[in-house]
């Protein structure tokens, strides 16, 4: 009986032969480049990221570019000014009315351009105003103003360099600070203020009223224009001291509410006398008497009132203000309007003269 032979393990012949041994050799070699390479790639990526970039800091990679200090300075002989300042390219900011000296520090981006207007205020012209410009705690620009307009520009880029043998503007305070505000709702007696005062020479007559005339340093009483000054009546001494009267206008009545009652109308008449009197927005009242009285038998108030304040080229920073508003009998009461400056404490007791010789005529 004849035997078939079998076939030896691992041999086959044809179409049965195994799939690796169908690979050319030369394959086995490019696939082992492919794979060195991508083990080296991804060994470098790691190295890198294990490392970190030379020039990163540690910081976000969206995190902003470097920031510029730079400080606008405005100083000058004025106590406030109209200030502005910003980015010459982009907006300017408006800081409105500011006390000299002013000191102001922001940051902006390398590159960008400055801008500082320094501009004195209408009631105070003239004078002198300087605008300066560090970046970095260095001067890179400085302006002082021209007689007209009256103000002092700096503009100009951050990246500007700094000037040498510009010196740092001085900022000392050039005045003592205003007192804060401080208004009656009670009744206060006015002081007796002590002196002599200035004498008495005449009467003036005026809007139902009558009251002393003085002499001494005090000019002649005038008639005034009420439609230019607002007031009938004026008499003018040294250093700014006034004394006028007029009747209490529709204006201030309607300020007071409208009721006629007297210490609202005082109240009122004070009010306005510091807004077009002293420099806007710049001016403190400090109540000091605020009291009921009778003039013939009238009801009256008088309201006595320190208004402090700083304006270029006055010595005086605090004028003793008292308004007298008197019921006269007809629409709208009568008003007496003193002023009397610090720098000449001796007319303080004229206040007390004019108060007790008001009369209703």
């Amino acid at each position: 009986m004849t035997q078939t032979s079998q076939p030896r393990p691992g041999f086959h012949s044809g179409r049965g032969k195994k799939t690796l041994d169908r690979i050319p050799g030369g394959f086995y070699l490019v696939g082992a480049l492919v794979i060195l390479f991508e083990v080296v790639s991804l060994g470098a990526v790691g190295l890198a990221l294990a490392i970190g970039d030379p020039s990163d800091d540690g910081a976000s990679p969206d995190r902003e570019a470097r920031r510029v200090e730079v400080t606008y300075i405005a100083t000058g002989d004025h106590p406030s000014v109209d200030l502005t300042f910003g980015n010459a390219n982009d907006s300017h900011e408006s800081d409105g009315v500011v006390i000299l000296p002013y000191r102001e520090t922001v940051e902006m981006a390398p590159g960008a351009d400055f801008y500082l207007d320094v501009r004195s205020r209408e009631d105070q012209k003239g004078g002198t105003l300087t605008c300066t410009v560090l970046v970095d705690g260095k001067v890179v620009q400085q302006a002082h103003n021209t007689a007209d307009p009256s103000s002092a520009t700096c503009a100009g880029s951050i990246a500007d360099a700094p000037q040498p043998g510009i010196p740092m503007p001085t900022l000392t305070p050039g005045a003592s600070p205003l007192p804060e505000e401080r208004r009656l709702t009670g009744t206060v007696k006015v002081p007796d203020y002590p002196g002599k005062g200035s004498p008495v020479i005449g009467t003036v007559t005026d809007s139902s009223l009558e009251y002393a005339e003085l002499g001494g340093t005090w000019d002649r009483s005038k008639t005034l224009d009420p439609v230019f000054d607002g007031f009938t009546r004026k008499q003018e001494g040294r250093q700014r001291a006034l004394v006028k009267s007029t009747q209490v206008d529709e204006d201030i009545m309607a300020a007071a509410g409208g009721t006629g009652e007297l210490r609202g109308v005082a109240d009122a008449v004070m009010d306005e006398r510091r807004r077009y009197e002293y420099p806007r927005d710049q001016a403190i009242l400090v109540d000091v008497a605020s009291q009921p009285l009778k003039v013939d038998g009238r009801d009256a108030w008088l309201l006595v009132s320190e208004i402090h304040f700083h304006k270029r080229g006055v010595p005086s920073t605090m004028d003793l203000n008292a308004v007298l508003v008197v019921d006269t009998g007809r629409v709208r009461p009568s008003v007496l309007w003193v002023v009397l400056p610090e720098t000449n404490k001796k007319l303080w007791p004229d206040l007390n003269t004019l108060v007790s010789s008001v009369r209703v005529r």
